[in-house]
């Protein structure tokens, strides 16, 4: 589909004038009763875009962390601490 514009293209796949499996922008997608199920990209693009959607969450939360920082004894549990799931058990049924 060299020479065929990505709008072109998208604009005949919703026509649903492409087989079920075509090539859009140098991507494989692959259609199933006529809805794009899937888009087939290179591994290295997928380990590109998996690297900046981490570096992305990371930028995220350091931009969180600075305007609400944490405070001492944020990280304390509410509550009863328990040291196995039978004291939980025991605390739970003695309420009863």
């Amino acid at each position: 589909m060299s020479g065929v514009s990505p709008a072109s293209t998208l604009g005949s796949m919703c026509e649903g004038s492409l087989p079920f499996d075509a090539e859009v922008a140098g991507h494989q997608v692959i259609f199933r009763a006529g809805q794009a199920e899937a888009v087939v990209v290179p591994l290295e693009e997928y380990r590109a875009l998996k690297a900046l959607e981490q570096r992305e969450a990371e930028l995220y939360w350091v931009a969180h962390e600075s305007r609400y920082p944490s405070r001492p004894g944020d990280d304390v549990p509410d509550g009863n601490v328990y040291d196995s799931m039978e004291a939980l058990m025991a605390d739970l049924g003695a309420g009863e």
